[in-house]
């Protein structure tokens, strides 16, 4: 047992001090933060501890409550013990056991584990962490960091994108057992609806209908899996966001990351002066965070199906050469 532990630390270390050779030869961008200190240190935790201690105190009047109507009952029996009937004594304690067991279980219901009280000090904390979670994400996208590490929690909080070496580790260590390839990762993409930006746009539904086209363009290509749009609206909600094409790209990003996409397409679409005009924006999040821009126009009487065309041809032949 004592050697396996000891292979267990040698083969942490090691990976450790691989892990910071690699990166000391690199431009690559570490941070850290000190996700207690943070929390701490936020101005809103104050009124969130408030109603979290209000919540505890009613909980501890409760239990008081409950331990002093069974201390009442002990004494009750004590001093009139000798003046009472088997019977009627058998009843007395029996009524105690049984205020004991509410009590107890009193106790475990608030404080026990998956308790009351751990359980709204999660609820209360949730939009704390959410919110201390997006400003991550912006700033380890914004200012380039490869990583970010949670110092009072020993965890990563960022990584970017394309650093998971799961299945190139996983394709060496098996080498020796059979003749095998690496897996063909699935292509994971979403097409958000393109924002319609005048009445006319939305009359004609143009959004919805060239965000039809593109996903089922895309769908028709070797390994892409699209993404379900109840898995995205779950990742909205988390975020507070409401409609998906009023979202701007950093929350475009944040939705993205959530769903574990590879790829997003989305956009702007706006009829004016007799001409359908499209902006296409997409991410690889496999090759970045850069959101790749691209015009299109067809004159209003063409049909839509020509301007989605022109779209799938640039986009399969971008994603080929990327």
């Amino acid at each position: 047992m004592r050697g396996g532990n000891m292979k267990k630390i040698y083969l942490s270390v090691a990976l450790i001090f691989l892990f910071f050779i690699s990166i000391s030869f690199s431009e690559e961008k570490i941070g850290y933060i000190d996700s207690q200190k943070i929390i701490d240190g936020y101005k809103a935790i104050s009124n969130l501890k408030e109603q979290l201690n209000k919540l505890v105190a009613e909980w501890e009047k409760e239990a008081q409550k409950k331990k002093l109507e069974i201390d009442t009952l002990k004494n009750e029996l004590k001093n009139q013990e000798l003046m009472l009937s088997e019977e009627t004594k058998r009843k007395k304690r029996k009524e105690i056991e049984q205020k004991e067991t509410e009590y107890r279980g009193f106790i475990k219901e608030i404080w026990g584990e998956d308790g009351k009280s751990k359980k709204k000090h999660e609820e209360l904390l949730k939009p704390v962490i959410e919110e201390i979670s997006n400003v991550l994400e912006k700033i380890g996208e914004d200012d380039g960091y490869t990583i970010i590490f949670d110092i009072s929690e020993g965890n990563i909080v960022f990584v970017k994108t394309g650093l998971d070496l799961t299945d190139r580790v996983l394709y060496e260590i098996n080498k020796e057992f059979a003749v095998v390839s690496p897996q063909i990762k699935e292509t994971k993409f979403y097409v958000f609806l393109f924002d319609e930006l005048s009445a006319k746009a939305e009359s004609k539904s143009l959004g919805r209908q060239i965000s039809a086209f593109l996903k089922t363009g895309l769908d028709k290509f070797t390994n892409f899996e699209f993404i379900e749009s109840k898995k995205v609206s779950e990742a909205m909600m988390s975020y507070g966001f409401i409609k998906e094409e009023e979202l701007d790209n950093n929350q475009v990003r944040l939705v993205a990351r959530r769903i574990e996409a590879s790829i997003v397409v989305f956009g702007k679409i706006d009829i004016s002066s007799g001409t359908v005009k499209l902006q296409l924006m997409w991410i690889n999040f496999e090759k970045g965070n850069e959101v790749i821009k691209k015009d299109f126009s067809i004159d209003e009487k063409e049909e839509i199906e020509k301007l989605a065309q022109d779209v799938m041809t640039y986009l399969g032949r971008e994603i080929k050469n990327q």
